[in-house]
């Protein structure tokens, strides 16, 4: 048997057009849709998996917002057996404030757990901060970009591989450790509708930030964002296949100064 916390955050729909408010130079999350982190979808999925060949229990936790409940239903709807929402205040927490929370709430629930999955990053800021801080607050070895992970259930080690970009890594644990999961590792199940619907009536428990602890003082500020400048129109060179050579290359060389 093995129990496992699964982090998850709600994120901006990847269909989202930006704007930035004017007043505070930060993006506008007014009409935004919201949805599971897709690299959280894995995670989940595993952990189910997991559950569903070794037995134990999977819980579900999210910092943030009221909103993030519904992320929470979901991960419910998909067969996690309990979630926790750690609700944050009207404003962008930070990855590291996030896992402080977070990792004072497993101690102050003494939440017992063999593994913590995660996703390898948050597709709204793209860091991959959140796994590793928790993994070093809670003392625990941590391995990212999981394809494939493997348990051992009568020694307590698991074998994960890691895609990487000049190839696939294979690394062992023991248990506890901290896996952040990415594209590849398995295919997310849709819920059911009968597991929707029992969703939809089940209190999710919400812990108010000072019952856990004071916010940290990191050294992290969001001054201001801004949209990258539109991209010049692209130029369609006509004529000869000569003549459009030589024009080609006297651009490349005057204008775009890349020959």
């Amino acid at each position: 048997m093995f129990n496992i916390i699964v982090c998850v955050k709600q994120v901006p729909s990847t269909e989202t057009k930006f704007k930035i408010d004017t007043q505070t130079s930060l993006v506008d999350l007014k009409d935004i849709e919201w949805v599971i982190n897709p690299y959280d979808e894995y995670a989940l999925e595993e952990a189910l998996r997991i559950k569903e060949k070794y037995g134990g229990k999977v819980i579900a936790i999210s910092v943030g917002e009221e909103k993030v409940k519904t992320a929470l239903k979901t991960s419910l709807a998909m067969g996690i057996d309990e979630v926790f929402h750690i609700k944050g205040e009207e404003k962008i927490l930070d990855s590291q404030t996030s896992a402080y929370l977070t990792y004072q709430f497993i101690l102050k629930q003494n939440l017992p757990f063999d593994l913590i999955l995660c996703g390898i990053k948050g597709i709204d800021y793209d860091q991959g901060v959140f796994p590793i801080s928790l993994a070093t607050l809670l003392k625990i070895p941590f391995i990212t970009a999981a394809i494939k992970i493997e348990l051992d259930s009568d020694n307590k080690k698991v074998k994960v591989s890691s895609e990487l970009e000049n190839g696939i890594e294979i690394l062992e644990s023991s248990l506890p450790c901290l896996i952040t999961c990415q594209k590849g590792l398995n295919e997310p199940r849709y819920p059911s509708l009968r597991l929707m619907m029992q969703a939809s009536k089940k209190p999710i428990p919400t812990i108010e930030i000072g019952e856990i602890s004071e916010l940290p003082k990191f050294n992290f500020k969001i001054n201001k964002m801004f949209l990258p400048p539109p991209r010049k129109a692209g130029k369609i060179l006509e004529g000869e296949p000569k003549e459009v050579v030589k024009e080609l290359i006297r651009l490349l060389k005057e204008e775009a100064k890349v020959l």
